[in-house]
This record gives C-alpha cells, sequence and structure tokens, in this order.
C-alpha cells in the first residue's frame, strides 16, 4: 500500500471524530440501559469499590465490569455527567472504525480497501447511533475487532498473539461467555485457512491463556465472595439472551436464521447491496483458491450471525461486532469500482466534497432528548435532599424501569421504587421525600395533604417531603 493510507486514515479519524464527540453531551440518557450503566459506573466510583457492581445500593451480578470500570474511569476525568457516561462508547466506536482500517490494510487487498471500509463503517447510521449510547454493544464490538487485527498481526509477528488473547479476554469481561466468540473465528480460521504453524507458537499458547486466566482475575474471586447467588444471576443473564425457544423443526431453524437477515434488510442501507455482492465475491474467492482472508471474512460473521439467530432476544445491536466485518465485505466491491479512478480530478474533487459533507453534518446534527422530565426532578432532588435519605419512587402503579433507572442516574440518590398504590400510602403515613407522577400526585398525595411541602414540580412530576422532620429542613 502507498505511503497516503497514513492521510486517509488520519482524516477518517478526525471525521469519525467529529461525528461521535462533537454533539456527545446533549440529548441526555436513554433509560433502560443507557442510565442504568451510568449509574452502575457511577456507584463504583463513589463508593471506591472498584471490584464490584452495584445498583441502587446492592450488589448486581448480571453483567461483568469491564465496561463499568470504563464508564467510571470515564466519569473520574470529566464528570458524572451524560458526557462522560456516553464517552466510553463513542471512543470505542472510533477505535473500532481505527481498526477496521487496520484489518483492510492487514489484508493486503488494493490500496482503496481499507479506505473504504472505513468510510462505509463511519457512515453505518445504526452503529453511529449505538456508538453514542451508554451501552455495552459497541465496546463488545471494538474488542472482538481488536481480537481479530491482532491474530491477524500475529500471523505475521506472534507476539501479536498476546494482545489478542487480552482482547479477548476484555470481551468477556464485557459480555460474559459471548466474549469467547472471537476464539472460535480464530481456531475455526486457523483450521479451514490451514495455518497451523502460527497457532503452535508458545506466543499463541501464552495469548490464549490470557484470553482465560484474565477473567479468571474476577470471576474466581467473585464466586468465592458471594457464592450462589452470584453464579445464578450471571447464569440468569446468559440464559436469558441465548436460550431458543422458536419453533421446533426444519422450519423453526430456518426461520430463526432469517431474522437477522430481515433486520439488515430493514435497517442497513444504503450497504446492503455492496454488502450482499462482497460476500458473494469472498464467498466465491474462498471457495475456488481458499483466500485466507476470505475465510476469516465469512467465519467473522457467521459464527457471530449462527449461534445468535437461535437465541431468544433478537435485536439488531447484539450483532454489533459482526458490522466491522459488514464494512470489510462491502468495500471488496466498492474499492474495486473506485480504484482505476482514483487519481482523475473528479475523484479527487468528489473525495473533498464528502469530508466537507460529513464535518458540516456533524455541525449540524442534534441528538434526541431522551431524557425527558426526569432530569429536571432528578436535578431538584439533588439539591432538596440530602445525600443519605432515600426516595420514595411511584410511577402509577406499572414498573417504568426506564423512568426509574434514568431518576437512579440524575438523582444521585438511592430509590425506594413502589407499585402498589397501597405501598405509597403506608410510606406517606412514615414520612420522607417522595417522587411521584403528577396523576398520582392528585389522586393519592394530594387528598393527604397534611404535613406535605411541595419541593419542586414538573408537567409529570412532583417532588415532594412528608412529615415535620424533613419539612423542617426547608423551612
Amino acid at each position: 500500500m502507498s505511503p497516503g493510507w497514513r492521510f486517509h486514515l488520519a482524516v477518517v479519524t478526525l471525521l469519525a471524530g467529529l461525528l461521535l464527540f462533537s454533539n456527545l453531551h446533549e440529548g441526555g440518557l436513554s433509560g433502560y440501559d443507557d442510565a442504568l450503566y451510568a449509574h452502575e459506573g457511577e456507584q463504583m466510583l463513589r463508593t471506591g469499590d472498584w471490584w464490584n457492581v452495584r445498583c441502587n445500593g446492592s450488589f448486581n451480578f448480571e453483567y461483568p465490569p469491564m465496561f463499568f470500570w470504563l464508564e467510571a474511569l470515564s466519569m473520574s476525568l470529566w464528570g458524572a455527567t451524560d458526557f462522560a457516561a456516553k464517552f466510553p462508547s463513542a471512543l470505542a466506536g472510533l477505535l473500532t472504525i481505527v481498526s477496521v482500517f487496520l484489518i483492510g490494510r492487514a489484508a493486503g487487498r488494493n490500496d482503496l480497501y481499507p479506505v473504504c471500509a472505513a468510510w462505509i463503517l463511519m457512515l453505518t447510521q445504526y452503529f453511529l447511533k449505538y456508538s453514542m449510547h451508554a451501552m455495552t454493544d459497541v465496546p463488545y464490538a471494538l474488542f472482538f475487532t481488536l481480537a481479530i487485527l491482532f491474530y491477524l498481526l500475529g500471523l505475521r509477528r506472534p507476539l501479536f498473539f498476546l494482545l489478542c488473547g487480552c482482547a479477548v479476554a476484555a470481551a468477556i469481561l464485557t459480555r460474559s461467555v459471548l466474549g469467547c466468540i472471537p476464539l472460535a473465528v480464530i481456531l475455526g480460521h486457523g483450521a479451514l485457512a490451514e495455518r497451523f504453524r502460527p497457532l503452535r507458537s508458545p506466543a499463541f499458547a501464552a495469548g490464549m491463556a490470557l484470553a482465560i486466566v484474565l477473567p479468571a482475575l474476577w470471576y474466581v474471586p467473585q464466586y468465592r465472595a458471594h457464592g450462589a447467588p452470584f453464579l445464578e444471576q450471571s447464569l440468569q443473564v446468559i440464559t436469558s439472551k441465548v436460550s431458543h425457544g422458536g419453533d421446533s423443526g426444519a422450519r423453526g431453524f430456518l426461520w430463526d436464521l432469517a431474522r437477522y437477515p430481515g433486520l439488515l434488510a430493514k435497517l442497513y442501507w444504503p450497504w446492503l447491496p455492496l454488502l450482499i455482492l462482497g460476500l458473494w465475491m469472498e464467498a466465491r474467492r474462498a471457495w475456488r483458491s481458499r483466500d485466507g482472508f476470505s475465510i476469516l471474512l465469512l467465519l467473522w460473521i457467521g459464527c457471530i450471525l449462527v449461534p445468535l439467530s437461535l437465541a431468544d432476544s433478537k435485536t439488531l445491536r447484539y450483532i454489533m461486532p459482526a458490522f466491522g466485518a459488514f464494512a470489510l465485505a462491502a468495500a471488496v466491491p466498492s474499492s474495486g469500482w473506485l480504484l482505476p479512478v482514483r487519481h482523475r480530478l473528479h475523484a479527487r474533487v468528489g473525495y473533498v466534497l464528502l469530508c466537507l459533507a460529513v464535518a458540516a453534518m456533524a455541525s449540524v446534527s442534534s441528538p434526541l432528548e431522551r431524557a425527558g422530565g426526569i432530569r429536571a426532578i432528578g436535578a431538584a432532588v439533588q439539591r432538596h435532599v440530602p445525600a443519605p435519605e432515600r426516595v420514595h419512587f411511584y410511577t402509577g402503579g406499572a414498573p417504568r424501569h426506564d423512568d426509574r433507572n434514568q431518576m437512579l442516574w440524575y438523582s444521585k440518590r438511592r430509590l425506594d421504587h413502589h407499585l402498589d398504590p397501597a405501598a405509597l400510602v403506608r410510606e406517606l403515613e412514615g414520612g420522607g421525600y417522595f417522587v411521584v407522577d403528577r396523576p398520582s400526585w392528585e389522586a393519592i398525595v394530594l387528598p393527604r395533604a397534611a404535613c406535605v411541602t411541595e419541593l419542586a414540580g414538573t408537567e409529570a412530576w412532583v417532588l415532594f417531603a412528608r412529615g415535620r422532620q424533613a419539612i423542617d429542613r426547608h423551612r
């Protein structure tokens, strides 16, 4: 590849950074995952206990700690803000784009191949969207992609196998057993592409040992400290994600395998035609000439799609680690078409105009508001409720987990989340601080308005104190 690859890598890194970070501070955090993960990272930082994951003051064994470590590190730099909560995912998105560029370069194809792959991933709207969420999907995709990159580099320089093992370990510490999928890709490639000699090296054995030992350094002490509850809750999350409860027989199996292609047909535009053509070209190359990179690319996609297609839960973001491979496949035909015209004036002018268009898009884009009125009432809780106090939170009798998670994050207080109106009435008798939805304020609280002081309110929520002790603090 010509020395110009460094220029193209710098351009795509700069533009991707503009797309990901220019408006990262806006929009707030959505409730179910973003705000919950941000809260758990903030709890880790606040308690100083980086070994255990906590939610609302209690241990939470659902997920390993890697993403929460990243959240806590980010908040130690930027403060416990929305920007800090989203920063690890945005940085992971940027590094995934860079990693795809480097994988394309390591593939030894034409000069434009890594450039096209990186641009395609950078302009994949679905990938950009989740790179700006405080969720584990894109960080997991980064560690997966790094494992593939370091494996490819290790085929030439075996010491990179050590970094490959570390990347697999980070994937396991992000997504538990799903983090082992890169190992299936690597071992499958070694067998099908007959790359046995590098895999017999001591560096490869050491890398695979790191992939197992590093996660064990967290899992084994957690099991020893917490025993059966840790094991049961961890396995419950895994089985709920990967258990198969669909139709039996060949028809059900084929239907399950078609679900993700159906989601891609709906959401992976405008790159879907290029992806289909690229996969066909790579499959033909793998069959006819046993091209090692073509085999790797097909294994990368297959080892993600097939097992996750058999799971009950199917959402496109669950296969986010495949998006790098999708971009590399889509770059096969596009780079071939652009290669003959790359030095022509109109091609260079078009490239400059495209760069300017992306920069302009980054400057004018504005994320949707995700937090709504919870952000305002949460800030009021921080002002009025002393830090040791818990807040009674009532959401009209419905679970409304999104609102609860956002309240945990924006209030920075522990919650007692009540679902039964009778429980709310009992707590009103005892006093304390309350946040209730406005219909419940009017129907349940106001008829019992003695010793109630409204502290703040929005269109949807009311913060109030009940009982003499709580009220006296605000006189």
